[in-house]
Parts: structure tokens; C-alpha cells; sequence
């Protein structure tokens, strides 16, 4: 009788490039099949194996927290270039305009890098979910930093609509 887990929960997913990099052994560094969660040879829990310096699951939750910082300086400088046009539009019927689009731009420019953010975090958390990889609080925090700017920069647009249209 074993106690293989079903092949649904391993630790590799589908690309070609984790599957290329191969399985093995972290105990023996046997090689080991695609089908088979655990070492034929000496039972252990069978893992990707990367190639020498590569660290996939590194490179996701550094980008995601490199997005997250990408998120704060758009919102810096976009909320920059709204502030300064408050003191060079002296109209103020174009002022909700001028703010108004300002906004949307920023919406745009948080909202992608947010997004991507956010993508590369979840696949940094996927890939380190067995604990193998480190970097997952990076990735933990790329996507919390993220969400929670795009929320502020969506309630920020929504109402500078509401007092466009007031």
C-alpha cells in the first residue's frame, strides 16, 4: 500500500519550461518520472529541479514587489502633475476637467502596474507553495501594496466622476 498524493496537488505545473527543468530526488538525486509524486528509489518527495543560479519563483515575487514600488512612484507622479495643475489652471470650469483626466491617466497607469504586480505575486505564492523556494513574503507583499493602491487610486477617480458630473 503507498501513500502517493494524487497527481493533481504536485508541485509543477504544465509550461514547458518547469518541465524542462526536470525532476529529481531532493535526497538521492535520483531522476524521476512526470507521473510519480515520490521517489521510486528512496520514497522522498520529489521536486523541481532548476537549473544553477535560476530561481523562477524568485524572479516572480522580486517583480511583484518591483511592480508594487512602480505602483507608488506612478501614483507620486501622477498625483504630482494633479496637484500642480490646480495652480496652473486658473478656470475653474476646467479644473474637474483637467483633474477628471488627470485621474483617468493615473486610473490607467496604477491600474496596469498593479495588475502586473499582482499576476506575477500570485505566481510567485504558486510556485512557493510548498516551501521549498523562499521570496514568498515579497510576493505577499507585491500584491498587498498593490491592491491596496489600485483600491485608493479606483475610490479616487470615482469620486473626482461624481463631482465632474455634479
Amino acid at each position: 500500500m503507498t501513500a502517493a498524493a494524487p497527481t493533481a496537488r504536485l508541485p509543477f505545473g504544465t509550461t514547458v519550461e518547469r518541465v524542462r527543468g526536470g525532476l529529481a530526488c531532493p535526497a538521492c538525486r535520483a531522476p524521476s518520472s512526470l507521473d510519480e509524486p515520490f521517489c521510486a528509489h528512496c520514497g522522498a518527495r520529489v521536486v523541481i529541479g532548476a537549473r544553477a543560479g535560476r530561481r523562477p519563483a524568485d524572479v516572480a515575487a522580486t517583480r511583484s514587489l518591483q511592480f508594487a514600488f512602480l505602483v507608488i512612484a506612478a501614483n507620486v507622479v501622477v498625483g504630482g502633475l494633479t496637484f500642480a495643475a490646480v495652480f496652473v489652471v486658473s478656470d475653474a470650469a476646467r479644473l474637474i476637467d483637467a483633474a477628471l483626466f488627470l485621474e483617468a491617466i493615473k486610473l490607467i497607469a496604477v491600474g496596469a502596474l498593479a495588475t502586473a504586480s499582482i499576476r506575477f505575486g500570485v505566481r510567485g505564492i504558486r510556485d512557493t507553495a510548498d516551501g521549498m523556494l523562499r521570496r514568498r513574503g515579497w510576493a505577499v507583499a507585491g500584491i498587498a501594496i498593490s491592491a491596496c493602491f489600485a483600491l485608493l487610486v479606483t475610490l479616487s477617480f470615482a469620486l473626482t466622476l461624481v463631482l465632474a458630473l455634479r
